[in-house]
């Protein structure tokens, strides 16, 4: 029997966020997520946010940046982009510094991260390889890390989410306290507070989407933002993915990792 698979667009995600910004359940989340970020941000005197440009890491820079007025607190926002960041990235990651009032380093990797996508064989989701040591470097002076994860996103987040919880001490993340704002925040969450901020959005979500259906936590899939090369997801439709919506950048992955005709 025939079976018509429902695609989330980009209208679909801004029609969500607009209705899903006026349910009590949501307003209280956020309310709460932002009393505890305000309260880190008294305790801790050198903060930082992990801004990747992305839906869930931009909807916590909004909320953060409340908290950020409410407790008098500055705080650093940080990107790590490369030649393999997706067009647009930088200039997101721009427009929410200039929007919440607070100052942006960008991390530019010194070489083309597709000189090497075919060099690391890494342990698939580990804290390895240049992201995780450059975040390491950066924090060497920080003592508080804000990071968009969400517990919905996979079977190995919630995991993550349960035995962690919302704040914890991580040695692998520089010897910081990390906070997840936006952790127990659903994909409706998130896109109610991109509406209601009126936040940008990241290019690549106005893409044509290839997931569909919902995801190992009930939730419905949506576009994902990573790096170019990055080999996680690849056999898991960014291949794909790419070939659709960035010819050229897909072009210049094949060169450096032909493997990755496999998944396409």
């Amino acid at each position: 029997m025939f079976q018509l698979r429902y695609v989330m667009t980009i209208n679909d995600f801004i029609n969500i966020g607009r209705l899903q910004s006026k349910m009590p359940k949501y307003l209280d989340k956020k309310k709460r997520t932002i009393e505890l970020c305000a309260d880190l941000l008294e305790k801790y005197k050198h903060p930082y946010l992990s801004i990747s440009g992305g839906k869930d890491s931009v909807a916590m820079a909004y909320i953060v940046g409340e908290a950020a007025e409410l407790s008098g607190k500055k705080i650093q926002l940080w990107s790590h982009v490369s030649d393999a960041s997706f067009p647009g990235t930088i200039e997101t990651c721009k427009k929410v510094a200039e929007d919440i009032r607070q100052p942006l380093d960008i991390y530019q990797c010194p070489f083309s991260a597709f000189d090497v996508v075919d060099s690391e064989r890494r342990r698939p989701f580990g804290k390895t390889g240049v992201f995780f040591g450059s975040i390491r470097e950066y924090a060497k002076d920080k003592d508080l890390s804000f990071v968009g994860v969400r517990a919905d996103e996979s079977k190995r987040r919630k995991k993550a989410a349960l035995v962690h919880g919302q704040v914890f001490y991580s040695k692998s993340m520089g010897d910081v306290t990390v906070c997840h704002p936006v952790l127990w925040f659903t994909l409706y969450d998130i896109a109610a507070t991109l509406y209601e901020y009126n936040a940008p959005i990241h290019p690549i979500y106005y893409k044509t989407s290839i997931d569909f259906g919902k995801n190992s936590q009930g939730e419905e899939q949506f576009i994902r933002l990573s790096y170019i090369t990055s080999k996680d997801l690849i056999n898991k439709g960014t291949a794909v993915f790419l070939k659709l919506n960035y010819p050229e950048q897909y072009a210049k992955l094949y060169e450096s990792y032909p493997e990755i005709g496999r998944w396409t």
